[in-house]
């Protein structure tokens, strides 16, 4: 199954992207898709997480760990779930004198455990995690209320 990479520089500093990243009790909020989510346990640099989604009105659950560089990086692993495999990484860089802009690098590879989902939800997924990174920009642009709109 895929493996996707995408590459976008934002308006808003590494540490606030970072924060709408790993503030995955506020997803329900943005990502459309995204039922639920809850964290199961944390500490100074991983915590656990479960997530709901809904593809085409088909409803499945996860967990994850992610592994935290704080304010820099994020590692996500399957833990459990409709998945053969999920691993999935942000890296937020800083970009230009004061770090004012942040390049985001993302990546996610999947498979699902299950040949129908894979065949029915598997086009579906890619699309959605295609637009991920503009779905955070979006999120950035309201919380932090960006002026350009850019």
């Amino acid at each position: 199954m895929p493996r996707i990479k995408i590459n976008e520089t934002v308006p808003f500093t590494a540490q606030q992207m970072y924060d709408l990243v790993v503030d995955v009790d506020r997803y329900p909020e943005f990502l459309k898709w995204c039922v639920a989510t809850r964290k199961l346990s944390e500490s100074e640099n991983a915590f656990e997480a479960e997530m709901t989604v809904m593809f085409k009105g088909v409803r499945e659950k996860f967990r994850t760990r992610d592994e935290l560089v704080p304010g820099r990086q994020v590692d996500i692993k399957l833990l459990s779930g409709p998945f053969h495999h999920l691993d999935s990484q942000w890296i937020f860089t800083p970009v230009g004198t004061g770090g004012e802009r942040t390049r985001i690098d993302f990546m996610i590879d999947f498979k699902f455990r299950n040949p129908v989902l894979n065949m029915t939800l598997g086009p579906v997924f890619t699309v959605i995690s295609k637009q991920m990174v503009g779905e955070y920009r979006k999120r950035a642009q309201h919380v932090y209320r960006d002026p350009t709109g850019s």
